[in-house]
């Protein structure tokens, strides 16, 4: 914590240097290298502090009403920037909700979310797919929805060996492609941990130069449907982009 508000002031210091009039396209540059490092590094130690409280029991879940059409609106409007930037295509298929109103913890589903969605990214080359598949089934418990969220990319993928042990602290594949991207090896030992958490499955299925497949089970509580405002039928009304979303009720 000690070092992380420092961090932060850095952070926004950057930001308030690149709204300066007047600068040249040199220290434009400086002051954006800057903020690209500062943010890694503030990303960093938010991994090794969540990483952290989950080792020592000090993470509860904070249950609330949860829109899914909104959780997937902040979604697309994060993974999307950053796939248009890489050169690649971002799909999000929506199956048979029919509970788009849950009950869980808003903060750590995104983090879930963002943690596999920003992992597909990373290890996929210009000109991939990196897709989300949301799919609600049958639920046998009363008052709640069993869903079934697909991470996918078509990036570099992962030997049986490695995935063996993906989940562990720490834990990178090594080799010429990969140790050029920077990260912890936090991400997917903090998103397992969740899940489990959230009393979820999460399994990966992987082949080099293929791609990889992440899949979390989750059973959720229903929340209230009075509010159908912001339905997901009704992201397909704030996008232009084809492969925004689609739902299909089965």
């Amino acid at each position: 914590h000690d070092i992380r508000t420092p961090m932060n002031a850095i952070v926004g210091i950057g930001s308030l240097m690149e709204q300066e009039q007047g600068l040249s396209a040199r220290m434009r540059t400086y002051i954006q290298k800057i903020q690209i490092s500062s943010k890694h590094l503030l990303g960093l130690i938010n991994d090794i502090l969540d990483m952290s409280k989950i080792e020592s029991g000090e993470v509860s879940l904070n249950y609330e009403p949860v829109s899914l059409a909104e959780q997937l609106r902040q979604i697309d409007s994060i993974i999307r920037s950053q796939t248009n930037e890489r050169g690649q295509k971002f799909v999000i298929q929506v199956y048979g909700v029919i509970h788009e109103n849950i009950i869980g913890d808003r903060v750590r589903l995104q983090q879930i979310f963002l943690n596999l969605l920003s992992n597909a990214t990373k290890y996929t080359p210009s000109g991939g797919t990196v897709r989300l598949i949301i799919k609600e089934k049958p639920c046998k418990a009363p008052d709640c929805a069993d869903f079934l969220i697909t991470v996918s990319d078509t990036g570099y993928g992962m030997t049986p060996e490695f995935v063996e042990h993906m989940f562990e602290p720490f834990t990178r594949a090594e080799n010429s492609v990969t140790n050029k991207i920077q990260g912890t090896g936090l991400g997917m030992a903090i998103t397992k941990s969740l899940v489990d958490l959230m009393g979820g499955k999460i399994s990966v299925s992987s082949e080099v130069n293929k791609g990889s497949t992440f899949e979390v089970e989750l059973t959720v509580r229903i929340g209230s449907e009075q509010d159908k405002s912001g339905n997901i039928r009704s992201i397909l009304l704030v996008s232009d982009d084809e492969y925004l979303i689609y739902n299909i009720r089965t």
